[in-house]
């Protein structure tokens, strides 16, 4: 099956709400922020998804739902936007543990690399991902992203600091890339 992505919209708040709530631990155990308790809430996803369109047409920040059908199964996110001489961003990502390894994210963030370098004409788009996540790293790798080194204790997460990976794709990385078509 193919997923796609879109902004979600405030009827995608009970899905979202729900998959917030499935996946709490298996998302905040990779995040260096955990949410206030109103944010699993209902009132408190539709406040996110109200900012979350605000930020985009801001050009602050890009969330996408990820839908396999019509149910919502994660979201990737383009934040630290700068723009000028750097046009770049920082992608972060999450999925239903229950459709890991499925290669969903893989097409998820494909589809999101396309709308950032050919519809928001950035030139280069980052991720730092912990050596302890080889799924991650095996996802980014497979879009095109190249490592580019370690950041050494670069997040306080559960009050220690890790270390990450920096890996970036740029735009012509991305669509020159072998296994893309357009």
């Amino acid at each position: 099956m193919k997923v796609n992505i879109r902004f979600c919209e405030i009827s995608d708040a009970h899905m979202k709400l729900q998959l917030e709530l499935n996946n709490k631990e298996h998302f905040e155990r990779w995040s260096p922020i955990k949410p206030s308790e109103t944010f699993y809430t209902l009132e408190g996803q539709t406040d996110w998804i109200e900012k979350s369109r605000e930020k985009a047409k801001n050009d602050e920040r890009y969330d996408f739902g990820i839908f396999l059908e019509a149910e919502l199964i994660g979201a990737i996110n383009f934040f630290f936007v700068e723009r000028g001489p750097k046009q770049t961003c920082m992608v972060g990502y999450q999925l239903d543990s229950k459709h890991n390894g499925k290669g969903y994210m893989q097409q998820a963030l494909t589809e999101g690399l396309k709308i950032i370098f050919t519809e928001l004409n950035f030139h280069r788009v980052i991720a730092g991902v912990s050596p302890q996540n080889p799924g991650s790293i095996r996802v980014l790798e497979k879009a095109g992203f190249v490592q580019e080194g370690l950041e050494r204790k670069s997040l306080l997460i559960d009050g220690e600091w890790r270390d990450h990976i920096l890996m970036a794709i740029l735009e012509e990385d991305f669509t020159h890339h072998p296994q893309r078509s357009f």
